[in-house]
């Protein structure tokens, strides 16, 4: 096994399975899969409610984005805005990522294994989600405002799934940089969502599903090798019945 290191690298890999009851349908549901990197907490569905602070990234794949990669979406409040999060859609690189939809031969299972210098601030953005952690570079690139004026929920999500975030941006060269001790710990959380204008958010690994304001059980210390199961709670009140939309739960593994 390789050593653990010590000084918050970003160079390795992180494997992401995801998995539903039913077998996934690519063309009527999107799949996503939504990180916070900076240490405030895990991202919920009703992000509104938890004050937006706990999206950095999300993939996401099916729906008008089809199976070829998923997209990388990067999250982020710009300088002297305290509460429009805004989100811009990064340049699919498969130089980084690499995508199995049906890792498992079951139809219920998709991998993606990525780079973790993919997620070092790819659009160069001044960024207030993260304001003790600065940038990597000397300048920025100055992203246009994309407003999250509507109230992102389970049923008007904003800029807070595929279909609402601004243009794509050029591709971004990942600077690799090392990150800092309040960035060690990453948490996941994954949703299944319908389509649409907005699109609606049907499912999360929370017990709540859809209105979950509660799920702290998937989180990865990156500068640690870990196999990290993880599981669909139970106990809440399940938004969805269709299978194909169910979440199960999945793997996360880390490789320093």
């Amino acid at each position: 096994m390789t050593p653990n290191p010590t000084n918050n690298s970003l160079a390795g890999d992180i494997v992401v399975k995801f998995r539903v009851n039913g077998t996934l349908d690519f063309a009527n549901y999107t799949y996503g899969i939504v990180i916070d990197t900076c240490g405030l907490g895990t991202p919920y569905p009703q992000a509104l409610n938890t004050s937006l602070n706990s999206y950095s990234y999300a993939f996401f794949v099916g729906g008008s984005y089809g199976v070829a990669l998923p997209q990388l979406v990067e999250y982020f409040v710009l300088p002297n805005s305290i509460s429009a999060i805004t989100s811009r859609n990064v340049m699919e690189n498969s130089s980084l990522e690499q995508f199995t939809p049906n890792d498992n031969n079951l139809g219920n299972e998709f991998e993606l294994i990525f780079k973790r210098e993919e997620l070092d601030n790819p659009l160069r953005v001044p960024n207030q989600l993260c304001p003790n952690i600065p940038l990597t570079t000397a300048s920025a690139t100055p992203v246009p405002t994309g407003s999250a004026g509507s109230a992102p929920t389970a049923t008007a999500i904003s800029t807070l799934a595929p279909g609402a975030s601004p243009s794509p941006s050029p591709t971004a060269t990942p600077y690799g940089q090392p990150t800092q001790s309040i960035q060690s710990n990453w948490a996941f959380n994954f949703f299944t969502i319908q389509p649409g204008n907005p699109p609606t958010i049907l499912d999360s690994l929370g017990p709540n599903g859809a209105n979950d304001t509660g799920y702290n059980s998937a989180i990865v210390n990156v500068n640690v090798s870990q196999d990290v199961p993880i599981f669909k709670a139970t106990g809440g009140n399940q938004t969805t019945s269709i299978p194909a939309a169910q979440l199960s739960g999945g793997e996360i593994q880390n490789y320093p």
